[in-house]
């Protein structure tokens, strides 16, 4: 995957210059929507680059999953420029490292009220002692009350993962 890094680095337009410390800012969930819309070649370049990275994310860059995954509901109007290339950038050698346990262990969180539509966004985890095994993030599906709530719905989105993981372990003699 560092070749494949290296070519979304390399392919990026030029004004994405720079490196970051984190994929996402902390502006990530904002949406300027009085900024101009992009050209017709650089809205192509948007979608290959965001399905490069989604890509990425799904094999061994689980650190920018978050931003990729809002990168993801912005290809229909594309005016976001996201810090995840710049953040890549600077972390290109960065590997995915994995260390056994005998058990799984879990968090979910979720953030509430955060995208533009005042939706909430969730987040899971899965680690088998060292290393991050199983993750997903994602906009919740529905509106909440509060930060309980999303709370709530992000352990109902994810528990569904918890529990065939623990059937499948269950099956492999664990």
């Amino acid at each position: 995957m560092y070749d494949s890094v290296k070519k979304i680095v390399e392919e990026v337009p030029e004004d994405m210059t720079g490196m970051a410390r984190t994929p996402a800012a902390g502006h990530l969930f904002t949406i300027n929507e009085n900024c101009e819309k992009l050209s017709e070649k650089m809205v192509q370049g948007f979608h290959h680059v965001v399905a490069r990275l989604l890509y990425l994310c799904r094999r061994t860059r689980k650190d920018i999953q978050t931003a990729v995954e809002f990168l993801c509901t912005c290809v229909k109007k594309p005016r976001y420029r996201s810090h995840v290339i710049q953040y890549l950038r600077g972390t290109k050698d960065l590997m995915l490292m994995i260390k056994p346990a005998e058990h799984p262990r879990w968090w979910v969180d979720s953030s509430y009220g955060v995208h533009p539509d005042m939706r909430s966004h969730s987040g899971i985890c899965m680690t088998f002692g060292k290393g991050v095994a199983y993750s997903e993030s994602s906009k919740q599906k529905l509106n909440t009350k509060s930060s309980t709530e999303a709370e709530l719905v992000a352990i109902d989105d994810g528990m569904g993962h918890v529990l065939w993981m623990n059937h499948f372990l269950a099956e492999q003699g664990q």
